[in-house]
Parts: C-alpha cells; structure tokens; sequence
C-alpha cells in the first residue's frame, strides 16, 4: 500500500511540470509576437537573415532603390501662384516673367512696382505705372524717367523740378530754395522773390538804391522812400512802393504835378479798371488827359478816349489813333469830331498800320466807304474772301472780291 502510494505522488508530479512548461512557451510566444509588431508599426523591416538573401539583389541595392523613391516622391511642381509667392517673396521682378497667367504676372508686377524699377517698368496700368514712375523720378531725382509715361508726363517732372514749366524758373527756384542769390542780381527777380518770400533780405542785394528802398518799403510795408535825399528819388520810390505793395494811397505821397504821379494813377485806373483814379487834383490836366489816354490802352475800354475833352483835340485823336490801331478797330475814329483828323484815323487804321484789324469791328464804322475799305483789307489780311459777303451792295462786294483776288496774285 505503501509503494503505490509514493508512484501517484510522483506522476502528479509529472503532470504539472508539463503544464509549467506549456504555460512558459505561450508566454515566450505572446511577447515575442507583440515585440515584432511594435517593430513593423515604427517602420524598421526585420532582420533577415543572410541566408535568406539571395545572391542577385544585394543589401545596398536595395537601399539606394529606396532612396530614389523618396527623392521623386518629395519633387513638388511649383505653379503659377507658387511663383507669385517666390517672386513676391524674393522681391525679385524678373522671377514675374516665369508665370504663365498675363493677369497674375501683371499682380507680381504690381506688387513689386515700388520696389523694383523693373517692375514699374513692366506694369501696363496707366495708372499705377505713374505713380511708380513719378515715386522713382522724385527719389533718384531723375526727370528723363517721366517719360516712361503716356499720361501724367508734365505732372511727374512737376514733382521731380516743381519749376520745369514755370514762367519764370530762376524766380522759381529762387522761392523754392529759398535762396535770394539765385536770382543772380537780377532786379525784378529780386523784387519778386522779396516780396512773395515776405524776406527783405533779397532788396538788400538790388544794386538800384531807389528800387532797393521801394523794395525794403513794400516788404516791411513801411516807410522808408523818406529817407532818401531828392525830391525826384523819393517820388519815384513812392509810385514803386505804391505798385509794390498794392496800395493806391501811397500815391498821394509823390509830389503834386510830378510825373510819377501820372504813372502811380494810371497803374491803379488801369489795374482797378477805375476812371476816377485820372481824375485826381494831383495831376495837371495834360496829365489827367494822358492818365485817360493809358487807361484805354491798358484796359481796352475806350471810355477813357471819350473822357478826354474835345477841346483837348490832340490828346483825344492820339488817344483814339492809338486805341483803333492797338486793338484792330477803326469804329474808335468815330470818336474824332473834326472830319479830317477822323479820315487820318480811318486811313491809318484801315490801311496802314492795321496788322491787328479786326473784321468784325468794321460794321460799326458808319461812314459807308470806309465800312467797304474794312472788309476789304480785312479780306485780304486773312486770306479769307468771305468776308467780302459782309458787304451790302454788290457792286462794292465785288470790288472787295477782285481786290482780294489782284492782292493773292502779288
């Protein structure tokens, strides 16, 4: 009994060393098995073996065919707006050519046009490319570069040299700079500096003593033409400190009767287009008549002719003569009461000294064969034998034609 029992304890025994074994090869599987997974997720192939290799494809093979792979997979194909961006990026013009959109390229452009002259340069906007190209003629100061443009030329050079076109560049300049010494002596552009610069700096480099001290007067708008030793120099100094300044009352300050009274008011009868400036006690009655006379020639108003007293005969005919040849209207002679001083205005007018004749004017001329002589000169100062149509009767119509046509022939 003994004996049988020791033979089962022993074969128990058995049993659960092979149960601890088998338990110990599933483990060995199970991890082993989670290891090669972990290790395919991550990307790293598993070791083979070298006896599986085959002798034609060799490891390094294999490897450099995978690195082509790569490198055509990460090749990317840059396109149009790919290009924008590097162009933009780069700030590089010429890298705006590359893109094959006209509308895209003109936006790379654009984009560089205040940046890059080359790019201004290809914008086709009007608009736009003036503004780059005033933006770049202004800050190299190069004016030649205006001419890039179809629209906005004489704005741009405006903005490079603001007196390009001014009437009076030196003066210009003069002001822009702020420097009197441009004008380089010159008396009105000193004058004119002074007085828009507000800067009596300028009339002390007037060589004129009296043009100086008229100067320094109307800048300050203070007397100083008082200070001057003649009677002569100071009014003249005055009629300029006058005109200067703008202000009429000045003009009192000449003396009675002298002759830059007479210019002191005709230049504000004229400027002011104002008669009653001639009629001053100031001036002598010659003067009064001449400050009329220059009145009509300054203003074309031929009221001032009219003002001259008859009496006054050669003052109102040279009036008259003057005012009918200056502004080509022989109707003015009507003015004249005497016949024959009338015919002399008429003859001069009309045929000799009527350069600026207007045909217009000749409808008022109310002595008939005078009227007849207008249009006829005038026919043939403007080659026009129309304005012989102006013309009533036919039989002075046709004089006016054949004269027209004896005068074309010369």
């Amino acid at each position: 009994m003994a004996r049988e029992k020791t033979y089962r304890l022993k074969e128990d025994d058995n049993k659960k060393t092979i149960v601890l074994i088998g338990v110990l090869l599933i483990l060995i599987f199970v991890v082993g098995g989670g290891l090669l997974y972990v290790i395919t997720q991550k990307g790293g192939a598993p070791m083979v073996p070298p006896s599986n290799q085959t002798n034609n494809t060799p490891p390094q093979n294999q490897t450099n065919q995978t690195g082509q792979n790569n490198t055509q997979n990460q090749t990317q194909v840059c396109d149009d707006a790919c290009l924008f961006d590097a162009a933009v990026g780069a700030q590089n013009a010429s890298a705006c050519s590359a893109i094959n959109s006209s509308s895209l390229e003109q936006g790379c452009y654009s984009r560089l046009s205040n940046v890059s002259l080359d790019a201004c340069r290809a914008v086709v906007n009007d608009t736009l490319k003036e503004s780059c190209v005033t933006y770049f003629a202004v800050s190299e100061g190069n004016m030649s570069l205006c001419d890039l443009l179809s629209q906005g030329k004489d704005a741009c050079r405006r903005a490079v040299d603001p007196c390009f076109d001014a009437a009076d560049a030196t003066l210009c300049r003069a002001i822009e700079d702020n420097d009197p010494s441009e004008c380089a002596g010159d008396s009105n552009c000193l004058l004119n500096y002074s007085m828009a610069a507000g800067d009596e700096s300028g009339c002390s480099l007037i060589t004129n003593t009296v043009v100086s001290t008229a100067c320094r007067s109307a800048v300050k708008y203070t007397d100083k033409c008082s200070s001057l030793p003649e009677d002569s120099e100071r009014d003249y100094c005055y009629d300029l400190f006058a005109v200067y300044s703008g202000d009429e009352a000045t003009c009192t300050q000449i003396s009675r009767n002298s002759m830059y009274a007479l210019e002191c008011y005709s230049y504000f009868a004229i400027k002011l287009r104002n008669l009653t400036y001639c009629g001053n006690e100031r001036l002598e009655l010659n003067d009064m008549w001449g400050c009329y006379r220059n009145y009509s020639l300054g203003t074309g108003d031929i009221a001032g002719c009219k003002a001259i007293d008859p009496l006054a005969s050669t003052n109102q005919f040279l009036c008259v003569f003057e005012f009918a040849k200056k502004y080509g209207d022989p109707s003015a002679c009507e003015i004249i009461e005497t016949l024959a001083s009338r015919k002399t205005c008429y003859e001069g007018s009309i045929l000799y000294s009527n350069s600026n004749l207007k045909w217009q004017n000749c409808r008022d001329v109310t002595n008939f064969v005078w009227e007849n002589k207008c249009y006829t000169e005038s026919a043939k100062l403007y080659k026009d034998v129309s304005i012989c149509n102006n013309i009533d009767e036919d039989f002075a119509k046709e004089t006016c034609m054949n004269a027209y046509a004896s005068n074309q022939t010369k």
